[in-house]
């Protein structure tokens, strides 16, 4: 697998953004005064040490101290081990995660590694963890399941940043997959962006740097289509052929979204409520 590194490029004052392949996923960098912190870790110990190098470059004399995994999928996490030294943080059920169902070795061989490549983060946490640059303190923050059932945002309020990892993507409409949480995503969303000032900068997890409005549309379209599947789930149908064009992503991510909130609206035994007709009595 080719892995490559983009150059940082600033979002706002000593913060930046590099894109790793083969993900395109953003790569953090909060460079304070006495220390520096980075948002996730590539795909592989080689990308993330790759990926150490280049913010080490940018930040200077400033030593980076300290490393944050946004949640368990590959692109976020499997470069950790490179950071060997730092703190490295990530929410107390990322850990349980890779505890209890690791991935296998076929997966970890598609990115040249084996189990013992996987780091842990050495600190965890449950709803949030503050952390001290020197002139500036991310806020760590664990508001609910969405993307996975452990999503951490990260805010810095002295810069107008705030890097949401997948819960929010610009390059193409969110991913859901079997560890999804559609009726709760929105809700989680709400926790950090109702918190936002006018004028951040949102940094999702793929694409381009989104504004705050930017990202509201798109938690108005994911509780969108949490109540489409709703619908589609109470008619007694499925995801597939629910499509239509005037829907507001294309077929495949929304038909991936319907079917994983039915699978959790079935999971979860919810009945389904089938609207009732009245009869119609004519003297």
């Amino acid at each position: 697998m080719d892995f490559a590194l983009s150059a940082f490029s600033a979002v706002a004052d000593r913060v930046y953004v590099a894109v790793a392949q083969p993900a395109g996923v953003n790569i953090g960098l909060v460079v304070g005064t006495t220390g520096a912190l980075l948002v996730d870790t590539g795909s592989s110990p080689a990308q993330g040490a790759e990926i150490r190098r280049a913010a080490a470059a940018i930040a200077g004399e400033v030593p980076l101290t300290h490393v944050v995994v946004t949640h368990a999928h590959y692109d976020h996490c499997y470069g950790l081990a490179a950071f060997d030294g730092l703190v490295t943080l990530a929410h107390r059920d990322l850990v349980t995660l890779l505890e209890s169902a690791p991935p296998s070795a076929e997966e970890l061989a598609r990115f040249g590694m084996t189990d013992a490549d996987l780091a842990r983060p050495t600190r965890t946490f449950g709803l949030a963890a503050a952390l001290d640059l020197g002139d500036c303190h991310p806020e760590l923050l664990h508001f609910g399941r969405g993307h996975t059932d452990h999503d951490v945002t990260i805010v810095v309020p002295e810069r107008g940043v705030a890097f949401f990892g997948d819960l929010l993507e610009s390059a193409a409409p969110p991913v859901c997959e079997a560890d999804s949480w559609p009726a709760e995503w929105p809700k989680t969303l709400d926790g950090t962006l109702g918190a936002l000032r006018r004028g951040f900068v949102v940094v999702p997890g793929h694409g381009e740097p989104m504004d705050r409005e930017a990202a509201f549309m798109q938690r108005a379209e994911l509780h969108w289509y949490h109540d489409k599947a709703v619908e589609i789930y109470d008619a007694g149908q499925n995801a597939a052929g629910a499509w239509r064009e005037d829907w507001p992503w294309p077929k495949d991510p929304s038909e991936a979204f319907v079917a994983q909130a039915i699978a959790r609206l079935e999971a979860s035994g919810r009945p389904r409520k089938r609207k009732r007709s009245l009869t119609l009595h004519v003297r």
